[in-house]
């Protein structure tokens, strides 16, 4: 099966080309954009994903059987205050793939986010209606729409915060707090930001079982813990053997939830940052394991320098 990852080079992308390679029954090509991965060779395509012309002259050579869509201006600042080039990525660039798709016969998996809903809430399910109230989230849930009325075989995939060992030079939360805490320097979690994290093998474990057997529609694959971020960097110091006293916590809104479940409608300014994803409907029709943190973390920990 031929398999075009369209921003290949990203932290993601990064891991589920390494996971896919490892299957002879795939041929696997990606794509980059400004930064050139370190293993360059003839599987790789430079690529502006709004270039069409270009994204075109890859799928004649490429002739993927699937595409997985990976490419993004996925930094909710960035977006906020680009938003003309948050759209073009984000929505006419999956536009563009979602076309190609159909013109070449191609599934497509695409990677959306839990920013498509509003944050009020958390621990949002698949058949929970957008309303997205960032810029970011907009166009993610732009990208959807178009997806579904240009693309012939689809799949969307939500996911929430991921964390593992990145590409060199770049960092994620987990990352961040590893080498803060063992500098001696604190972290500071805050405690009005939920979210469901999952690691990226994990995640691209999801995404694999999505490329090899066709499954139409929408589904979330995140972590089964719904946490806040104070939470998630206890999480990170216990399994990492870190000191968890330099793990500090931004105060806690009097409103907002103190235990795992989902709080009952929030109202308050600033908005709320409560995110995360309910991920019962999707395990059970992919017939996927449960990812909790905890068991994440530790597989981070065992592949650390491979």
């Amino acid at each position: 099966m031929r398999v075009l990852i369209v921003g290949a080079s990203g932290f993601i992308g990064h891991h589920l080309r390494r996971r896919l390679t490892q299957n002879t029954d795939l041929e696997v090509t990606g794509t980059y954009n400004a930064r050139a991965p370190g293993d360059i060779d003839n599987s790789w395509y430079a690529l502006e994903i709004t270039d069409h012309r270009r994204l075109d002259q890859i799928f004649q050579r490429v002739m993927p059987e699937v595409v997985v869509l990976l490419a993004a201006i996925a930094d909710v600042k960035t977006a906020e205050t680009n938003p003309e080039r948050a759209t073009n990525v984000n929505v006419n660039g999956a536009r563009n793939v979602s076309r190609l798709c159909t013109e070449y016969n191609a599934r497509l998996v695409f990677l959306s986010s839990e920013y498509v809903f509003k944050g009020d809430l958390g621990n949002y399910k698949e058949d929970e209606e957008p309303n997205p109230d960032t810029q970011y989230g907009r166009t993610k849930w732009q990208a959807e729409i178009a997806i579904a009325e240009e693309a012939c075989d689809w799949s969307i995939i939500r996911t929430s915060v991921v964390f593992g060992w990145p590409i060199t030079g770049r960092r994620n939360i987990a990352t961040a707090i590893i080498d803060r805490l063992r500098d001696g320097k604190t972290f500071e979690g805050d405690a009005n930001t939920y979210r469901s994290p999952i690691y990226v093998d994990h995640l691209t474990e999801g995404i694999a079982q999505l490329i090899k057997n066709y499954q139409p529609g929408t589904f979330h694959i995140a972590g089964t813990d719904w946490m806040n971020m104070y939470q998630f960097g206890l999480a990170v110091a216990k399994v990492f053997e870190l000191d968890n006293t330099l793990v500090t916590q931004v105060p806690t809104s009097p409103d907002l939830p103190s235990k795992n479940t989902a709080p009952e409608g929030i109202v308050q300014a600033p908005r709320p940052d409560i995110l995360g994803l309910n991920c019962n409907r999707t395990t059970q029709m992919l017939g996927l394991p449960t990812f909790s943190v905890v068991s994440g973390l530790r597989d981070m920990l065992v592949s650390f320098g491979t």
